[in-house]
């Protein structure tokens, strides 16, 4: 997501939209008139904030829910109801700006390829523009949208229009501490939000290198770097985690503890083709299911893969390699089934980005 981008785009928006009086033509109150900037701000952050607020709480599929269209539209339509009725603003602007600022965050994101499925909860098909039209480090995705704001104000300047709200003039807001209230609040919303991805950008480099063991067969270290990775703010999108720990545990041997990987997987996000994929292949082998009926394992889960994911670009791989599984003989009641499992393959586009 474009971090430092969000924020210089909540300026810009308080900086063209500034209401200049309250709705029945008298001044804006002191209080409305400070803390203009840091609100247009915050709301630029509002489906991030949603999310990491959810992700803290517990809730995993949250970033469905702070990305969604039709939630931002709602959200915005109350956040901006309850900014005008508290500050005697217009009702269709700051409605407008609210919706507006939200729905700008997802097409940004969006188009910096993050993994967003923006109609839910029709659908959580993700989309992406394809190709990352915005840079996707923090210094030059800052360097960039700087350079924009600046072309930005050298038009506002040109054109002979104020940059107050900019500045948060202590004359404007009538009062010092509330100027400085609003800087402050600024401030740490920018700076949370780039220590925030700083942060996760250090759990990402843990899950990279988790793939990269996994696919050295190094699995206790794969397991390892798992476990350094899966904290707050997290860098995969619920389950993704698990299903490595599911594949490593199984590459191990410790079928009872792949199997509970597999399901937790599963249960935190029913939409995972790879937990999916997983659970079929996992009940169509002979090492896990020694003394069961395999194909009666797995079949829910094929025919929950054909049904879920028809065009999924892995489905034939995955189905054959279960058929291959399920027409193997078993040799012993703890024998491998022989084909090859997806774990020692690099898993870049799972769906990071929470």
């Amino acid at each position: 997501m474009p971090v430092i981008g969000h924020a210089f785009v909540g300026l810009a928006t308080a900086v063209q939209w500034e209401p200049a009086s309250r709705r029945d033509g008298g001044p804006l109150p002191p209080g409305a008139l400070a803390f203009w900037l840091p609100t247009v701000v915050a709301i630029a952050y509002f489906p991030d904030l949603v999310t990491q607020l959810g992700l803290i709480a517990g809730i995993k599929r949250v970033g469905l829910i702070g990305h969604s269209l039709v939630v931002g539209v709602v959200a915005g339509a109350v956040i901006g109801a309850a900014w005008a009725a508290a500050s005697r603003a217009s009702f269709g602007r700051l409605i407008a700006i609210s919706i507006g600022s939200i729905l700008v965050h997802d097409a940004l994101d969006i188009a910096q390829v993050s993994d967003r499925a923006p109609f839910w909860p029709w659908s959580t098909r993700t989309v992406s523009a394809g190709v990352q039209l915005l840079p996707g480090r923090l210094m030059a995705e800052g360097l960039l949208f700087l350079g924009l704001f600046v072309v930005f104000l050298a038009w506002r300047a040109w054109s002979g229009r104020s940059l107050d709200s900019l500045t948060i003039n202590q004359s404007h807001v009538r009062s010092a501490r509330l100027a400085w209230t609003a800087r402050v609040l600024v401030l740490t919303l920018v700076v949370a939000a780039a220590a925030t991805q700083a942060l996760r950008a250090s759990r990402e480099r843990y899950l990279d290198r988790a793939y990269q063991f996994m696919s050295d067969k190094r699995y206790a270290d794969a397991l390892a770097a798992a476990d350094r990775a899966e904290h707050w703010p997290w860098p995969a999108r619920p389950g993704r985690i698990d299903v490595l720990r599911g594949e490593a545990y199984e590459a191990l041997g410790d079928t009872a503890l792949a199997e509970r990987h597999y399901l937790r997987a599963y249960d935190q996000d029913p939409t995972n083709f790879w937990a999916i994929a997983d659970l079929a292949e996992f009940y169509a082998s002979c090492a896990a299911n020694a003394g069961h009926d395999r194909r009666r394992r797995a079949q829910p889960w094929v025919d929950e893969l054909r049904h879920t994911f028809p065009r999924h670009e892995r489905l034939d791989e995955v189905l054959d390699r279960v058929h291959r599984r399920l027409t193997s003989r078993c040799k012993s009641a703890d024998a491998p089934s022989g084909d090859e499992k997806h774990h020692t393959e690099p898993l870049p586009a799972r769906e990071r980005d929470p």
